[in-house]
Protein backbone atom coordinates (compact mmCIF):
# COMPACT_ATOMS: atom_id res chain seq x y z
CA UNK A 1 0.00 0.00 0.00
CA UNK A 2 0.95 3.31 -0.53
CA UNK A 3 2.29 5.56 2.08
CA UNK A 4 0.45 8.84 0.84
CA UNK A 5 -2.80 6.92 0.32
CA UNK A 6 -5.62 4.99 2.81
CA UNK A 7 -7.73 1.88 0.42
CA UNK A 8 -6.31 3.63 -2.48
CA UNK A 9 -7.69 7.36 -1.83
CA UNK A 10 -5.03 9.99 -2.99
CA UNK A 11 -3.85 12.16 0.18
CA UNK A 12 -5.11 15.48 -1.72
CA UNK A 13 -8.43 13.84 -2.11
CA UNK A 14 -8.21 13.02 1.99
CA UNK A 15 -7.42 16.13 2.42
CA UNK A 16 -9.76 17.89 0.69
CA UNK A 17 -12.63 15.18 2.16
CA UNK A 18 -11.62 16.12 5.45
CA UNK A 19 -11.38 20.11 5.01
CA UNK A 20 -14.79 20.03 3.48
CA UNK A 21 -16.41 18.16 6.15
CA UNK A 22 -14.94 20.30 9.01
CA UNK A 23 -16.18 23.08 7.38
CA UNK A 24 -19.29 22.30 7.07
CA UNK A 25 -19.41 21.23 10.53
CA UNK A 26 -18.11 24.29 11.34
CA UNK A 27 -20.81 26.23 9.17
CA UNK A 28 -23.69 24.44 11.27
CA UNK A 29 -22.23 24.99 14.59
CA UNK A 30 -21.93 28.52 14.11
CA UNK A 31 -25.83 28.64 12.52
CA UNK A 32 -26.98 26.55 15.46
CA UNK A 33 -24.66 29.28 18.28
CA UNK A 34 -25.79 32.21 16.33
CA UNK A 35 -29.38 31.94 16.41
CA UNK A 36 -30.16 31.28 12.39
CA UNK A 37 -33.53 33.91 11.13
CA UNK A 38 -36.02 32.63 8.97
CA UNK A 39 -35.17 36.18 7.20
CA UNK A 40 -33.22 39.57 8.07
CA UNK A 41 -33.26 40.20 11.59
CA UNK A 42 -32.15 44.19 10.66
CA UNK A 43 -35.60 45.52 9.65
CA UNK A 44 -35.92 47.58 7.21
CA UNK A 45 -37.16 51.65 8.33
CA UNK A 46 -39.56 54.14 6.58
CA UNK A 47 -40.94 57.18 7.78
CA UNK A 48 -44.58 58.79 8.22
CA UNK A 49 -45.49 62.26 8.16
CA UNK A 50 -45.24 65.38 6.14
CA UNK A 51 -42.06 65.10 4.35
CA UNK A 52 -42.03 61.56 5.58
CA UNK A 53 -40.99 58.50 3.34
CA UNK A 54 -44.82 57.39 3.61
CA UNK A 55 -46.80 60.97 3.00
CA UNK A 56 -49.79 58.73 4.50
CA UNK A 57 -50.07 55.76 6.60
CA UNK A 58 -53.26 54.73 8.76
CA UNK A 59 -52.90 50.69 8.82
CA UNK A 60 -53.32 49.27 11.86
CA UNK A 61 -52.47 45.58 13.41
CA UNK A 62 -53.85 42.91 11.70
CA UNK A 63 -54.36 44.91 8.64
CA UNK A 64 -53.28 43.83 4.86
CA UNK A 65 -53.03 46.51 2.18
CA UNK A 66 -51.94 46.94 -1.24
CA UNK A 67 -48.91 49.27 -2.24
CA UNK A 68 -45.17 49.36 -2.68
CA UNK A 69 -43.63 49.31 0.63
CA UNK A 70 -40.99 52.20 -0.47
CA UNK A 71 -39.88 55.46 0.41
CA UNK A 72 -42.92 57.33 -1.80
CA UNK A 73 -45.04 55.18 -1.33
CA UNK A 74 -48.47 56.01 0.42
CA UNK A 75 -50.94 54.04 2.68
CA UNK A 76 -54.28 55.90 2.93
CA UNK A 77 -57.94 54.18 3.43
CA UNK A 78 -58.02 53.55 -0.35
CA UNK A 79 -54.72 50.65 0.01
CA UNK A 80 -56.57 48.59 2.37
CA UNK A 81 -56.85 44.83 1.22
CA UNK A 82 -58.66 41.59 2.49
CA UNK A 83 -56.23 39.35 3.60
CA UNK A 84 -57.48 36.51 1.95
CA UNK A 85 -57.10 38.52 -1.27
CA UNK A 86 -54.08 39.20 -3.04
CA UNK A 87 -51.73 42.15 -0.96
CA UNK A 88 -48.40 43.61 -0.76
CA UNK A 89 -48.33 44.14 2.93
CA UNK A 90 -49.45 42.65 6.24
CA UNK A 91 -49.11 44.68 9.79
CA UNK A 92 -48.18 41.96 12.12
CA UNK A 93 -47.12 44.11 14.89
CA UNK A 94 -48.27 47.96 16.44
CA UNK A 95 -47.44 49.63 19.21
CA UNK A 96 -46.82 53.36 20.41
CA UNK A 97 -43.78 53.98 22.59
CA UNK A 98 -44.91 57.05 23.89
CA UNK A 99 -48.37 57.83 24.29
CA UNK A 100 -49.80 60.34 22.14
CA UNK A 101 -51.73 62.56 25.44
CA UNK A 102 -48.15 63.20 26.74
CA UNK A 103 -46.49 66.14 25.70
CA UNK A 104 -43.07 65.04 24.95
CA UNK A 105 -40.68 66.37 22.35
CA UNK A 106 -39.48 63.90 19.23
CA UNK A 107 -37.04 61.45 20.01
CA UNK A 108 -35.39 61.64 17.15
CA UNK A 109 -35.25 60.09 13.76
CA UNK A 110 -32.46 57.51 15.02
CA UNK A 111 -33.99 56.96 18.22
CA UNK A 112 -37.46 56.22 16.35
CA UNK A 113 -35.31 53.78 14.10
CA UNK A 114 -34.10 51.99 16.65
CA UNK A 115 -36.81 51.27 18.29
CA UNK A 116 -38.68 49.98 15.32
CA UNK A 117 -36.00 47.84 14.60
CA UNK A 118 -35.59 46.58 18.02
CA UNK A 119 -39.55 46.00 18.03
CA UNK A 120 -39.81 44.43 14.55
CA UNK A 121 -36.88 42.12 15.03
CA UNK A 122 -39.02 40.66 17.94
CA UNK A 123 -41.46 39.12 15.99
CA UNK A 124 -38.63 37.29 13.37
CA UNK A 125 -39.25 34.40 14.57
CA UNK A 126 -41.55 34.30 17.05
CA UNK A 127 -45.03 32.41 17.24
CA UNK A 128 -46.92 35.30 15.97
CA UNK A 129 -45.92 34.83 12.53
CA UNK A 130 -46.78 31.43 10.82
CA UNK A 131 -44.39 29.44 9.28
CA UNK A 132 -45.85 29.27 5.93
CA UNK A 133 -49.18 30.90 4.42
CA UNK A 134 -50.59 29.88 1.03
CA UNK A 135 -47.25 28.33 -0.27
CA UNK A 136 -45.04 30.99 1.07
CA UNK A 137 -42.37 30.49 3.66
CA UNK A 138 -41.33 33.12 6.29
CA UNK A 139 -37.81 32.64 4.87
CA UNK A 140 -39.63 34.67 1.68
CA UNK A 141 -40.67 37.44 3.81
CA UNK A 142 -39.00 41.07 3.93
CA UNK A 143 -39.80 43.04 7.72
CA UNK A 144 -40.00 46.60 7.71
CA UNK A 145 -40.62 49.24 10.90
CA UNK A 146 -42.56 52.19 10.10
CA UNK A 147 -42.08 55.01 12.48
CA UNK A 148 -43.53 58.28 12.46
CA UNK A 149 -41.20 61.57 11.67
CA UNK A 150 -41.11 64.70 13.61
CA UNK A 151 -44.23 66.16 12.19
CA UNK A 152 -46.59 63.25 12.86
CA UNK A 153 -45.06 62.52 16.34
CA UNK A 154 -45.27 66.23 16.84
CA UNK A 155 -48.65 66.95 15.61
CA UNK A 156 -50.53 63.35 16.19
CA UNK A 157 -53.83 64.67 15.83
CA UNK A 158 -52.83 67.06 12.65
CA UNK A 159 -54.35 67.07 8.98
CA UNK A 160 -53.52 63.78 7.67
CA UNK A 161 -52.10 62.04 10.77
CA UNK A 162 -53.93 59.03 11.82
CA UNK A 163 -54.90 58.77 15.67
CA UNK A 164 -51.95 56.31 15.95
CA UNK A 165 -49.53 58.88 14.75
CA UNK A 166 -47.02 57.78 17.26
CA UNK A 167 -47.21 54.09 16.38
CA UNK A 168 -44.32 52.02 15.30
CA UNK A 169 -45.97 49.11 13.56
CA UNK A 170 -43.65 46.14 11.82
CA UNK A 171 -44.70 45.16 8.37
CA UNK A 172 -44.31 42.30 6.61
CA UNK A 173 -44.02 41.92 2.10
CA UNK A 174 -42.29 39.06 0.26
CA UNK A 175 -38.74 39.38 -0.42
CA UNK A 176 -39.24 38.81 -4.00
CA UNK A 177 -41.88 41.80 -4.52
CA UNK A 178 -44.73 39.26 -5.21
CA UNK A 179 -47.86 39.73 -3.31
CA UNK A 180 -49.10 37.62 0.08
CA UNK A 181 -52.32 35.31 -0.71
CA UNK A 182 -52.96 34.45 3.11
CA UNK A 183 -52.61 36.38 6.25
CA UNK A 184 -49.03 35.49 8.21
CA UNK A 185 -49.88 36.86 11.15
CA UNK A 186 -51.55 34.01 14.02
CA UNK A 187 -54.84 35.92 15.53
Amino acid sequence: MNQGSVAGVPRPVLLAVAAAGLALVLLLAGALMGGWRPFSPQPDVLTFGADGDLEQFVLFDGQCARGELAAGSSFGPSADAQCGEPHDVEVVAARAPIDQSRPVSYPGEAAMAAFGRAFCALYIDSDVLAPTASGVDREDLRMTAVVPNKAAFDDPRSAGSTSGARQVSCLISRDDGQQLTDRFSVI
